[in-house]
């Protein structure tokens, strides 16, 4: 799509964790556009469970931020915060008082909330930037129909979508989209911005460390390797876990590792503010962990993970389940080791690339090399060149 120095963009998301950094599809889309645009508008609404309640709208003008408007804390149940979304957006809107050439909206309600401004010409064109789906959504039958048929609304009524993955278009057909009267599809898979990662020489690395990055959730499988982790550290006594991010299942993997007396290997590292920050405890790290629960409900078998192309842009072998599409790439290359969900497999892949240096740089190795098909800017590049 052709933007201009002259062009104004509009970005809408949600999000868990206020930051101005963080490295997540909204933020890497904002960051590609700023040096390209005249100004970016970048609207962003908590979900029911984020640290803080306030929706936002941040400007930036010729590449800088110019300001940042509030609204206040919002309280009250889930569905309060999603019937605000719109009309916080509007609201947004009309303080902004500027036409765009492009709006990139991050999940379906987003969507449909700028249709209208789509309809007058306030928005000239509008990008459904789906970054998970899922035919379960929500366990309230009623919540679940109502979330699909915005999802409807928006593959109708968008000019383009961007997705993760092509399972996301099947299973959109499974549950009632019509593959006629949607808009066209455009794969943009989530990468790791390579230009802003530093990889560290392997001599320079915590050969024995163990990564992961995200939110903790169940769903993670993050207590997988928790419950490994005594029987590595018999086999490999300097072995390290390292855990950055925070989540609803932070307080159950702290009380297993206390339960399991690894107070000394595991370390939780919390919420880091910047991208830079993460990037750089990876780059310190000898593998990255994806472990995700096998669940039919779970909705990482539609999408296509952030999670192991920042690993592998990071120079890390990537040990993860066969859950994501990305997996069985990473296993073809040798990039990494899929293993089941079980803690006999996870020990058996982690004390082989712990021993086995050969095999460890040759993956290591191949892991760079596979990332260089994930680079962030390229992707983001790619698909605006097909939604023109």
């Amino acid at each position: 799509m052709e933007l201009s120095k002259d062009s104004n963009v509009l970005i809408l998301s949600h999000f868990y964790k206020r930051t101005q950094s963080g490295g997540g599809p909204p933020q890497e889309i904002r960051d590609f556009f700023l040096p390209k645009v005249k100004s970016i508008y970048y609207i962003e609404h908590p979900v029911p469970y984020a640290t803080d309640h306030r929706s936002s709208m941040t400007v930036y003008e010729n590449g800088a931020f110019k300001r940042q408007l509030f609204t206040p804390s919002l309280v009250g149940p889930q569905i309060v915060f999603y019937m605000l979304d719109p009309l916080i957006t509007l609201y947004f809107l009309i303080r902004a008082r500027v036409g765009f050439d492009l709006c990139v909206a991050l999940d379906n309600l987003n969507t449909v909330s700028v249709l209208p401004f789509k309809k007058v010409g306030i928005i000239k064109k509008l990008v459904f930037y789906t970054i998970d789906y899922n035919p379960k959504r929500f366990e309230n039958k009623t919540l679940n129909s109502i979330y699909h048929f915005i999802d409807r609304l928006a593959c109708y009524h968008s000019d383009k979508i961007w997705i993760l993955s092509e399972k996301m278009i099947t299973a959109r057909k499974k549950n009632g989209v019509n593959p006629k009267k949607t808009a066209p599809s455009i794969d943009l898979p989530m990468g790791a911005n390579l230009e802003r990662i530093k990889i560290l020489p392997l001599s320079k690395i915590k050969r024995k460390q163990i990564v992961y990055a995200g939110y903790l959730l169940e769903k993670q499988g993050v207590q997988l390797i928790i419950e490994s982790m005594p029987k590595i550290i018999s086999l490999v006594s300097d072995a390290k876990f390292v855990i950055i991010g925070q989540g609803e299942f932070e307080k159950p993997l702290k009380a297993l590792v206390r339960k399991l007396k690894l107070e000394r290997h595991v370390e939780f590292k919390g919420f880091i503010k910047t991208h830079e920050g993460v990037e750089k405890i990876l780059c310190q790290s000898a593998i990255g962990i994806a472990p995700y629960v096998t669940d039919s409900d779970s909705y990482t078998q539609y999408t296509d993970p952030g999670k192991p192309k920042l690993y592998l842009g990071c120079g890390l072998p990537v040990v993860i389940t066969d859950v994501p599409q990305v997996a069985r790439v990473i296993s073809s290359k040798k990039a990494g080791v899929v293993i089941d969900y079980s803690v006999k497999s996870a020990i058996k892949a982690l004390i082989t690339l712990f021993s086995n240096d050969r095999l460890y740089k040759e993956y290591r190795k191949n892991a760079i090399e596979l990332s260089k098909k994930y680079n962030t800017n390229s992707l983001i590049a790619n698909a605006l060149d097909k939604t023109n």
